[in-house]
């Protein structure tokens, strides 16, 4: 038996009523994983969950269990895992739902999340994510520590508010994979050879399936701030052969006008961002540099980010920016839903991006 701070006991406990008898009859699941099971084309399902025991005079003993089980779909899994355990599992608060990279281009996440959403057990508030390699690893590691699923929580918890991944819950991704005008990106995890987490940016998406095709923190970043996705004050770090080193600002504000034109039968995607900001890092010994030069080196190297941000989009044939919508309220005679997916490759991207420095420290 091991303990865990009492501040995460009272998270599940405040859930509703327990008494003691429901502590020892429950293993609270706190983390599931899916991933394509090795030689077969069985599901791999693995959950964390927190074994709470009275140990008498006021007294808890939590054992944090990992139970695994294979099976052909996620409604067959839940029993295979529930007939493992001593108890009744409840995943009715399980916080993180990661799907293997694998599994998530091959199967997709439909049949993942359609018995999670259909069932009066489900927990559509867990966030979801996709992991480089097997979500199985990740969710295993730390075993004999505290439950990896806060760690990870706390972890998505600080990249949201940065600015530099997705928010998703089960809801809210089964809403967007459903939406045949756009695509969803979910964040990307990975585990370093040491066995660290790192949220390492997002994953790209042609309908509910990963395209292997991943962002990066910065990249995502830029394509959040451009669906207007993005929480105020997102960091943007600028390198340029102009500077001597990278500058960092941060946007304060972002207007964005995304046109989309369709012409004899090609589409046009013309994006214009302007961009008003704080430059947070930058400094050179007796720097000639003025405002107005920062403002055009910003701007030119944010354009090329864009610019490259779009190609990979269509390189992975992912409608991440929403085209199909733009292009079905404006001209819906030109938009064939059962075509786009390949009428979206002959896209052509028009960026602009226009940088406003409204802060500068000590530059004039």
């Amino acid at each position: 038996m091991r303990k865990i701070p009492f501040f995460i006991i009272v998270m599940f406990l405040l859930a509703g009523c327990w008494d003691q008898n429901q502590l020892k009859d429950n293993r609270l699941v706190n983390g599931i994983s899916f991933d394509k099971a090795d030689g077969s084309d069985d599901i791999l399902g693995t959950v964390r969950a927190i074994n709470v025991r009275s140990a008498g005079a006021g007294n808890l003993d939590v054992k944090d269990e990992f139970y695994v089980a294979e099976n052909k779909t996620v409604s067959q899994l839940e029993v295979d895992l529930q007939n493992k355990v001593a108890g009744n599992m409840d995943v009715g608060k399980a916080f993180i739902m990661i799907v293997g990279s694998e599994l998530a281009e091959t199967k997709g996440l439909t049949p993942l999340i359609e018995p999670i959403i259909r069932s009066t057990h489900g927990y559509i508030s867990s966030r979801i994510l996709i992991s480089e390699g097997p979500g199985n690893g990740i969710l295993s590691l730390n075993i004999q520590e505290s439950p990896i699923v806060f760690q990870i929580d706390t972890l998505l918890t600080g990249g949201i508010k940065d600015g530099y991944i997705p928010k998703h819950t089960l809801f809210t991704a089964w809403n967007e994979i459903t939406d045949p005008t756009t695509d969803i990106i979910l964040p990307y995890i990975k585990a370093d050879k040491a066995d660290k987490l790192k949220l390492a940016g997002s994953a790209l998406f042609n309908g509910d399936t990963f395209t292997g095709h991943t962002l990066t923190t910065s990249q995502t970043s830029l394509l959040l701030l451009l669906r207007n996705d993005s929480k105020k004050r997102t960091k943007i770090s600028i390198d340029s052969d102009e500077l001597s080193q990278p500058i960092t600002l941060t946007v304060e504000k972002v207007k964005t006008n995304i046109n989309v034109e369709n012409e004899d039968g090609k589409t046009t995607c013309t994006i214009t961002a302007d961009f008003k900001g704080r430059l947070l890092s930058y400094y050179e010994d007796k720097s000639n540099k003025s405002i107005k030069t920062l403002n055009g080196i910003a701007s030119r190297e944010l354009t090329k980010q864009l610019k490259e941000l779009t190609d990979l989009l269509l390189k992975a044939d992912s409608d991440a920016l929403g085209i199909a919508k733009y292009l079905s309220t404006a001209d819906p005679e030109s938009w064939n839903p059962d075509t786009w997916k390949q009428d979206y490759q002959h896209v052509v991207f028009k960026p602009k991006v226009t940088v406003d420095l409204i802060g500068t420290n000590n530059l004039r």
